[in-house]
């Protein structure tokens, strides 16, 4: 069981992340465009139906294929909502139910796109239940990897209170673009283990020096290995009844690609081997 950072930049930047192991292999990109899946499958938010931002669309190494061999990658995205939490205000909820009568622009087409969207068959959407942010998990074919990319599905006009318009300054200034390439962990020493099970080494028990190293050397954006948010790391440590402790080693985290931005600038987690998305605190 091999663990692999993603590395977003240069080829020359992707050989450059690591002492050990073979060269770096396309990965996919980080970036607004999607995959090859068609508008109607673009996700969107349960409350308003307003198109998620994709952030990024990574190649999956064959042994995290976990859902199926034919599903070959899978494609993250984002749609900020500070009131993700709460009911959906009464003026979209009749939007998406089809009665437009008390939207503020009934003619905006949007709602023609709302109305004739449909799911993503492999699709996971969940809330951020400290934020109220919604992310996305779409997992793909060869073909919806490889063919054309999407744009972004037009935005309605009208935002609901605490919305987040994009595209933004902050999701420029701190978003992390481009390709992307993966990286082989050959030298890290939990690669094939599952955090907070036997033999895993957490980050909060290295030394300073290895902590140091470690750092300095892993992405926080890789499959499975050592994970790399301390203040995630640590809910697991020793410990394998914490909510969430059962993640598997076919795990995934992710940190800033295309602007992704998770509550106090933490990690996302996605279990590859249960199609489920976690974030924590």
């Amino acid at each position: 069981m091999k663990a692999y950072d993603v590395v977003p930049g240069t080829y020359e930047s992707a050989l450059a992340a690591h002492r050990v192991g073979p060269p770096p292999q396309p990965a996919g990109w980080a970036g607004p465009a999607g995959p090859a899946i068609t508008p109607a499958a673009w996700p969107r938010s349960p409350r308003t139906g307003q198109p998620f931002v994709h952030d990024a669309t990574i190649g999956l190494p064959p042994e995290y294929r976990r859902r199926s061999a034919d599903l070959v990658a899978i494609a993250v995205f984002d749609w900020p909502d500070g009131d993700g939490m709460m009911p959906a205000p009464a003026g979209f909820a009749a939007g998406l139910a089809g009665d437009l009568s008390h939207v503020a622009h009934p003619d905006d087409p949007f709602w023609d796109d709302v109305a004739a969207a449909r799911p993503h068959p492999h699709a996971s959407v969940v809330r951020d239940p400290d934020t109220g942010f919604f992310y996305a998990a779409l997992w793909l074919t060869a073909a919806e990897f490889t063919g054309p990319r999407t744009e972004r599905p037009r935005q309605g006009l009208q935002l609901a209170a605490d919305e987040s318009d994009w595209p933004s300054d902050e999701r420029d200034r701190f978003g992390r673009f481009g390709d992307l390439w993966l990286v082989e962990r050959a030298d890290d020493p939990n690669a094939g283990r599952a955090p907070g099970h036997t033999g895993y080494v957490d980050l909060i028990e290295m030394d300073d020096d290895v902590y140091t190293d470690v750092q300095e050397r892993f992405s926080h954006v890789h499959f499975g290995g050592t994970m790399m948010d301390s203040n995630i790391s640590a809910t697991f440590a020793g410990s394998s009844v914490n909510d969430g402790s059962d993640l598997s080693v076919w795990y995934m985290e992710i940190h800033r690609l295309g602007g992704m931005w998770v509550g106090d600038d933490g990690n996302l987690l996605l279990d590859l081997a249960t199609d489920q998305v976690f974030s924590f605190r």
